[in-house]
């Protein structure tokens, strides 16, 4: 097989190196001319005596023609019969040849006229069809262009779609308990007693910085899509980076759930804190958020060797992540569609931010899943370790 494949890349560049002459530069086209008269003209010079026949010329008439087409031809026409000229008065001693030399003369150099014409209009042909290969090319690619930009669009059409879908069914609770509230004050104002009115006011606040938490949120998030910034890494200490992530977090969402920190003392990673810090919180978030209460979340940290990536996951017990939705969880505007349906608020757009994040530096974040609900999920990242210096 191996032989095989050796005579066929032979046989190959045999086959394809007429093409390659015609890729060179005209200094070394010229230069292939100049070496194949150079092989000529001592060819006519020693064989002519014995042969009376100019066949060492062919060699200089097939390249200048095949490299330079016609204006070759003209100049390769006037060589060789400057040649023979030459030839017939040095050796032959005499420059008035008789009928028989001018017949074989003339039939010489019309053999040589059509052998001349027939590679140039070769050439040509060869030409013509590299010109419509690269205008067949050229047309693929802009079809495959418009293809593209026609996929892209159809993707931003679709991101578009699935942040308005987001953003309507978000502001749909807190603005209906808003109007429920203040309708209900305005017609029956009257009738209600200061607890009542009170409670119904304290739902309309809540229900208005809910709304305006949320745009906040969608400004801030989009702000941070178009702008990650660039990473600043140091020696983070992963145990107590986690340790004070959590004192930050709500009492009631830290007694609701058994945290199990499995990350020794020693584990540190070479990454920025503020990112880092963001990227854990809003992973915490979405558990507080999506996870059953009085679950246990279990979050650990492994690393092979010294010198490989710090593997940190994040393990919860809550519903799973149905598998054919995994490829798109870390899309922009993309969210479950059980929770499209739910009451639980969110943009679609925590995921995202975190893979930028990480990826600013350096590292890899992903989720297993089953999809089996009570089987959680788990949300893993890597990031490079602190290399002793």
């Amino acid at each position: 097989m191996k032989q095989y494949n050796r005579t066929g890349s032979f046989l190959r560049r045999i086959h394809t190196f007429p093409l390659f002459l015609l890729n060179l530069s005209t200094r070394k086209r010229l230069l292939i001319v100049i070496l194949s008269y150079a092989l000529g003209i001592p060819g006519i010079w020693f064989f002519f005596p014995i042969l009376h026949i100019a066949a060492s010329m062919i060699l200089p008439l097939i390249c200048i023609c095949w490299l330079f087409r016609y204006r070759g031809l003209l100049i390769s026409l006037f060589s060789t019969a400057v040649t023979i000229w030459l030839v017939y008065h040095y050796l032959l001693g005499d420059i008035w040849l008789g009928q028989a030399y001018i017949v074989r003369i003339i039939t010489a150099f019309s053999i040589v006229l059509w052998l001349g014409l027939t590679i140039c209009w070769l050439r040509t042909a060869t030409d013509l069809v590299y010109a419509a290969r690269q205008q067949a090319l050229a047309v693929e690619q802009k079809r495959l262009q418009a293809s593209i930009a026609y996929e892209q669009q159809r993707k931003i059409n679709e991101l578009k779609d699935q942040f308005l879908l987001n953003v309507s069914h978000e502001l749909r609770t807190p603005l209906t308990v808003l109007g429920g509230s203040l309708e209900l004050l305005k017609e029956f104002h009257e009738y209600l007693d200061p607890v009542e009115r009170a409670q119904t006011l304290t739902q309309a606040l809540a229900s208005q910085k809910a709304l305006v938490d949320l745009v906040n949120q969608v400004l801030d998030t989009t702000t941070m899509v178009s702008e990650i910034p660039p990473a600043k890494p140091e020696a983070i200490c992963i145990h107590q980076l986690l340790q004070e992530i959590l004192t930050q977090q709500a009492l009631k969402d830290i007694e609701d759930y058994t945290i199990s920190l499995h990350v020794p003392d020693q584990v540190t990673v070479w990454a920025d804190p503020q990112l880092l810090r963001q990227v854990l919180q809003n992973l915490l978030i979405n558990v507080f958020k999506y996870v059953p209460r009085q679950t246990e979340i279990h979050i650990e940290t492994t690393q092979a060797t010294p010198s490989s990536p710090v593997c940190l996951s994040i393990q919860d017990a809550g519903p799973g992540i149905p598998v054919e939705e995994i490829p798109l969880l870390f899309e922009k505007f993309v969210r479950l569609k059980r929770d499209l349906a739910g009451t639980t608020r969110g943009t679609g757009l925590g995921l995202y931010i975190c893979k930028q994040l990480v990826g600013a530096m350096k590292g890899k974040i992903w989720v297993e899943s089953s999809g089996r609900p009570g089987e959680g999920s788990r949300f893993c990242l890597t990031l490079p370790p602190v290399v002793p210096s």
